[in-house]
């Protein structure tokens, strides 16, 4: 009875950890003029979902006191799916400005937070 007790315990602890919730795919973005944290700087990414069927995507945000824009993927990188984004990511130090000050292509890996630095002088 004990030795069935413990295989249904191992089991059920195996099924637990099996369904875990997967990390949202996270983009932190740091904007840095002069050495300090930029803020109020308009950053853009522009992707495309990697899964059937591919739709772009646009999200905007503006830095915050510490110069980080932060977006939450999860709406395009689905749970299930593999490998990441590949994201245009383009920065306005003047959030208004019609042009921007520069544009970086940056591969967002699945399920994890990544982080990309824009320093300016």
């Amino acid at each position: 009875m004990k030795s069935i007790f413990l295989f249904l315990l191992l089991a059920v602890g195996f099924l637990m950890n099996g369904c875990s919730k997967q990390d949202d795919t996270i983009l932190r973005v740091y904007v840095g003029y002069n050495g300090q944290p930029k803020l109020s700087a308009k950053v853009v990414i522009d992707g495309v979902t990697q899964n059937p069927p591919q739709s772009p995507f646009v999200m905007t945000e503006f830095t915050d006191v510490n110069g980080l824009a932060e977006f939450n993927l999860k709406d395009y990188i689905k749970p299930g799916s593999y490998g990441g984004s590949t994201v245009d990511c383009t920065v306005y130090l003047i959030k208004n400005s019609p042009s921007s000050d520069t544009v970086k292509t940056i591969f967002v890996e699945a399920f994890k937070t990544t982080k990309q630095q824009f320093l300016f002088n």
